[in-house]
């Protein structure tokens, strides 16, 4: 019996020192072959990279200059995988999340970029918008100036303007426009120049080009342009109005080669061109004076090339009738876009 037991416990220790045996060769030869500490290695490192990373977008946050969130915080993508021994590896995101909402600068960006849509809307807006035309009172003209040559002086005299004030004289043109004193309401002679800079005008008339029709067409055009921009950096508000050159009788504009209604149309047609009708504006009132064949009617004039002086304040109604409402905000445009 003695002898069995003895073998027994002989045999279970030779299983157990030889189990013992064997896990000891398996281990060794788990951490010969260097897979054990692979995976410590690697999973030690990629802790430690991970930790890091954190610690490093935590110190050099940034706050909104409101203190509402954090700036410049990027999400990490970083690598806690677990070798399954194919050499495969998942991924795992993490970061500090924003309260479900995209980088404070990509938000102020799509905030700017909506703000300069909604500017270019209303700036799309306001150049397209016409200004209603509508019959004003005499009271129109208490802001208004207008300049030009005896067309204008006869306006000044027969068709009661009310306040406005008038830069006017015999002969004027866009080459003396600019050099000449004027009396004006005040009864003091002034150049025009210091007449746009001593007040605001809602509205400004001009009606000059036919005493220089004998001038070159092209650079009376561009003298004209010139008027107009330095018209506009010293009033930048006001409203321009254009007035076509009235024309004249059939037998004056036979009689001459240059003071002719053909080159009177020509040069209307150039202000025409001018106008956008939005702050410049082209006014014809030749439908008030004209024959049938678009001359100067016989029955308006006594020297074939001026109104009589009972017409004048029909044109300065009809002027009235073609207002278009001011705004102090619709004029303004840069000088050098004009043309």
């Amino acid at each position: 019996m003695k002898g069995r037991n003895r073998r027994k416990c002989s045999y279970t220790l030779s299983l157990t020192i030889s189990c013992a045996i064997a896990a000891v060769i398996w281990a060794y030869g788990l951490i010969r072959d260097g897979e054990v500490s692979r995976w410590l290695s690697d999973t030690t490192q990629k802790a430690q990279a991970a930790i890091a990373t954190v610690q490093s977008v935590w110190e050099k946050r940034e706050y909104d200059s409101d203190g509402s969130g954090i700036a410049g915080m990027e999400i990490q993508t970083m690598d806690f995988g677990v070798s399954d021994g194919k050499g495969q590896e998942e991924e795992n995101t993490v970061g500090i999340p924003l309260n479900g909402a995209d980088k404070p600068e990509q938000i102020r960006d799509e905030a700017s970029e909506a703000d300069a849509e909604d500017a270019a809307e209303e700036t799309e807006e306001a150049e397209n918008e016409v200004l209603e035309l509508y019959e004003a009172e005499r009271t129109y003209f208490d802001d208004a100036l207008f300049i030009g040559d005896s067309r204008t002086v006869g306006l000044q005299e027969y068709g009661n303007l009310g306040n406005a004030e008038v830069v006017a004289d015999l002969g004027m043109s866009v080459y003396k426009i600019f050099t000449k004193k004027f009396p004006t309401v005040s009864g003091e002679k002034k150049r025009l120049e210091t007449v746009l800079t001593e007040r605001q005008f809602g509205k400004i008339y001009l009606m000059m080009g036919i005493n220089e029709l004998g001038y070159d067409f092209d650079h009376t055009v561009a003298k004209y342009k010139e008027m107009i921009e330095k018209i506009r950096q010293l009033q930048p508000q006001a409203l321009i109005f254009l007035e076509a050159n009235l024309h004249i009788t059939e037998k004056k504009s036979a009689s001459s080669p240059i003071y002719n209604n053909e080159n009177i149309n020509r040069f209307n047609e150039a202000l025409a061109q001018m106008a956008d009708e939005k702050t410049i504006f082209y006014l014809d009132a030749n439908v008030l004076f004209d024959d049938e064949a678009g001359n100067l009617s016989e029955e308006c004039t006594t020297d074939d090339t001026h109104i009589l002086a009972r017409y004048y304040p029909e044109w300065t109604e009809w002027i009235l009738q073609h207002a278009r409402k001011t705004d102090s905000s619709v004029g303004a445009m840069e000088p050098d876009l004009l043309f």
